[in-house]
């Protein structure tokens, strides 16, 4: 059974809902975390999809009681021997995050944070993308089909405790009622044209 990819159009439902709460609290957080980096002398900093920081930049080699050496990307973290390094970690801890979109995937029993399947040497993860200034997301996730009395006999014994498999579960997934599956080429067909849409609103100065 060969893996391939469902897509689905979202313009409404608790999906888009939860797309621009992220999308607010980002903005509203962004703030935070840039006045925090300017304080500290960073130039720009990087995080990991969940919102974690991953590390920052500096024009110049910043403290070195603070922080560690660069990591393969440049990017500094704070030193964790010394005690200037910890308070600055602990500083960044209490920062808000900024969260990447696809986290509103989990309001609809999909995840963008690990794989589900596994096939021809990768994992296979579900994804998120699209646009709420123009009302519309994508979502794609990883699909085999398989014998529904597999599914059945998976959710008895799962229910029992004596079987878990991420896939499976996976395979369980239904979609809500307010997503509508659409082909893939139909899917880049739309994004090219929401790109295009968005381009000549920003030439002509529409506000974001």
């Amino acid at each position: 059974m060969s893996i391939y990819h469902r897509y689905f159009r979202v313009t409404s439902g608790p999906l888009m809902d939860e797309v621009r709460k992220i999308e607010d609290d980002n903005d509203r957080n962004r703030k935070a975390v840039m006045a925090f980096a300017s304080e500290i002398g960073a130039d720009n900093m990087f995080s990991y999809k969940d919102g974690t920081i991953s590390g920052f930049e500096f024009a110049k080699t910043p403290d070195q009681t603070i922080w560690k050496q660069p990591n393969s990307f440049g990017h500094y973290m704070p030193r964790k021997n010394t005690a200037a390094g910890k308070e600055m970690t602990k500083r960044i801890l209490a920062m808000p995050r900024l969260l990447d979109i696809s986290a509103a995937l989990k309001v609809i029993g999909l995840y963008d944070s690990f794989p589900v399947m596994f096939g021809n040497g990768k994992g296979y993860v579900s994804t998120l993308t699209g646009t709420t200034r123009l009302g519309v997301m994508f979502v794609g996730t990883p699909w085999k089909d398989i014998d529904q009395e597999v599914i059945a006999k998976y959710k008895r014994d799962n229910a029992a405790g004596i079987h878990s498999s991420a896939e499976l579960e996976h395979l369980c997934w239904s979609p809500t009622p307010e997503m509508q599956e659409i082909k893939r080429w139909e899917m880049e067909k739309e994004i090219e044209e929401l790109n295009l849409r968005l381009r000549e609103m920003a030439k002509e100065g529409v506000p974001a």
